[in-house]
Order: structure tokens, then sequence, then C-alpha cells
């Protein structure tokens, strides 16, 4: 007779909090995206990936050996959640070899990917290992704009046989959207396709510039009325998780650039092997050719905690800073400075917060107005 005993079975949602109750009580990491590539089969108008979608900067990505030996360091350290991201995932040639290996280290998989590349043989592989999720972004219900956007014709079509080779195959995926001043008319229109899907619509709003510091893509953001109005409009929740939950409005409690939850449970680690707290933390960044994984999961944590607010910016005192989605690095991009303000992320805030509050706040930005 076997010894054995039965593992216990616990909801999936009491699992995932036991485990962070863990991690924050012993300061561990538990949740990792990897980006696999910058190469990609679409050019996406406000891709912050893209400008390394180019064959010259392919050789600067990890190799399969150097994505197996953090796989495995990932698994000893006791990384629970894996994202594998890109660029779009399918375009590595080796994919089901790093795929199959992570699986084999018993991580939760998610996948991330653009849904146009989906084949059969894909789905059949991916059935025999199944991931945790796969998320795929929807841009638009209509095709020739669908390609517009992704500047590749035939594009809108590829990804509807992706999402019906999905459903065929019973494989667990989500839609994303990501409304933008372009896209944002289709709002109800992509609400019904999401949902004919068995989907829960929801949508995201935030853009970022580009990693080469190019703002270009910033041009397609949603004016921040327009965005308070749609949410309205639809009742339907906004997905931009602010990094902290929303409050009453008082000042910052520290001095800390990173208000969010950088540098507590989660790394990113980008397709050139440089690691750092989160996707656009670009204020530090520890090579993984010349550290240990667990040697700069400490640099980068304690450098991050490190960076404080030096300057007179409006953002060191603002009281709206919960409702807002600065990020240091974007601003360092868009405006000059890690501790300068976005102006449009202080129109959002200021929208989300009056909407929250029921009632006019004071504009950061413009101290005499409120809105």
């Amino acid at each position: 007779m076997s010894d054995r005993r039965p593992l216990a079975i616990m909801p999936y949602g009491v699992f995932s909090l036991n485990v962070h109750e863990q991690a924050a009580a012993h300061r561990r990491v538990i949740k990792a995206q990897l980006e696999l590539t910058y190469r990609c089969n679409l050019h996406c108008r406000h891709c912050y990936t893209d400008p390394y979608n180019d064959s010259a900067y392919f050789p600067r990505e990890l190799s399969l050996a150097e994505i197996h030996r953090l796989l495995a360091d990932m698994r000893e350290l006791g990384i629970v959640w894996l994202n594998l991201t890109g660029g779009d995932i399918f375009m590595r040639p080796d994919f089901f070899d790093i795929y199959e290996t992570a699986a084999d280290h018993g991580f939760l998989l998610q996948l991330y990917t653009n849904g146009t590349l989906f084949t059969r043989a894909i789905i059949e592989r991916l059935q025999a290992r199944p991931p945790f999720s796969i998320d795929i972004s929807c841009h638009s219900v209509d095709e020739s704009r669908f390609d517009w956007f992704t500047q590749v014709p035939g594009s809108y079509r590829a990804f509807l046989r992706g999402i019906a080779l999905l459903q065929a195959g019973g494989l667990p995926f989500s839609l994303k959207t990501k409304l933008m001043n372009w896209n944002a008319g289709e709002m109800e229109q992509l609400q019904r396709f999401t949902e004919s899907q068995g989907q829960p619509f929801g949508f995201s709003t935030s853009l970022s510039p580009r990693l080469n510091g190019d703002c270009s893509s910033l041009e397609h953001r949603v004016a921040p009325d327009t965005i308070r109005r749609l949410a309205s409009k639809l009742d339907v929740v906004q997905e931009d998780p602010g990094c902290e939950a929303h409050a009453s409005l008082s000042p910052p409690s520290h001095e800390r650039l990173f208000r969010c939850g950088c540098g507590t449970d989660t790394v990113h680690i980008n397709a050139w092997g440089e690691l750092s707290t989160c996707t656009f933390q670009y204020e530090t960044r520890i090579s993984l050719h010349e550290h240990s994984l667990r040697d700069a999961i400490d640099r980068a944590f304690a450098a991050t905690g490190a960076l404080s607010y030096h300057t007179d910016s409006a953002c060191r005192t603002c009281t709206l800073h919960t409702f807002c989605d600065k990020q240091p690095t974007q601003a360092r991009w868009e405006a000059g400075h890690p501790e300068a303000p976005i102006p449009y992320d202080c129109d959002i805030a200021v929208a989300r917060a009056s909407g929250s509050l029921g009632s006019p706040v004071i504009h950061p930005l413009q101290p005499g107005t409120s809105r």
C-alpha cells in the first residue's frame, strides 16, 4: 500500500491569498515577468518594445541555455507565478523548449501574445501542458482599423483565427482591451465582442513611452474626461490598477520616489537579461550576465527603495498620489526628470479623485483651480 498522502485542495483565491501573505511576511519574491524576445510579427503603433523589433537587436537576447538556468534559479527562490511575454513569445523558435521547461518546474504560467500566430500544432502543444492563462490584445472589431493599428495587413483575420483555435482547443484565455483615442468610439462593440467570447469586459488606458525614450506612442492617449465618461456610460470597471488602493486625500507619508509596490514580491526581466522591480522601472537595472538572480534582486530592490525626492516637485507633497499612475522612468522620458509630474497623469488623478469622492478636487499643477 502506498504511504503517499494526497495533496490538500483549496480554492485558487485562498491559495493566492496565502502565498501573498507568506511572501509579505518573509519578504519573498513570488512573481516574475520574463520578456523572451522583442521580436514580433506586428508593429503596433503604441508598442513600447517595437523599437527593438529589429534583427540588429536579436543577438542581444538571452540564449536558451541562459533562460534554462534562470528558470532553475527562479524555482529555487520559490517563484510561483511566471509571465512569459515579448514582443510575441511565439516568434522565438525555441519557445516550447522554454515553455515546457518552465512547466516542468511547476510555475503557474501566464502567456501574453497578440493571438495572430496560433496554429493547430501550437494549440495541441499547449493542450498537453495547459498554461494558467493566456492574455490576448483586442484592439478593434473593425478589420481596416485593426490592420492600420498593427501596420500589418491581414492581422485582424489572423487574430480571429487565433481566437477560434483557442476556443476549439478549450484553452484558458482572456481578451485585453486598451482604449486609445482612435478606438474609444468602438467601446460598445468591443464589449459585445469580448462578451460573445465568454469573457468579462474591461479596459485599460495607460500608455508608456517606447523603451528608447520615444514618446510618439503617447499621441494615442484618451482624454481624461473621455475615460470617465466611457466608464460611467457602460458601467464597467477601468482596469488601470494604481499601485495603491485609492484612499482619502492626504500627502505622502514618505519621501521615496517609488510609492507603489515596487521592490516587494515581483521582478521583471527584459529580453536582454536586465532585472528590475517592474516592467517600466528603468531607473535601476541589474544585469543577469554579471550577477546571480538572488544578488540581482537584492541589488535592484535596495536601489529602488533608496531612491527619494530631492526637488520641489509638486509630486512630493501631492494629496492625489494614491489616484496617480505616474512612473518615475516614464516621467524622465516624458517630462525630463524622474521626480517631475506628468501633466496627463495629474489630469487622470484629478478625474479619478473627483469621481471617487463625489466632489471637485484641487488640481496639483493648478492650485487655484478645482475640477
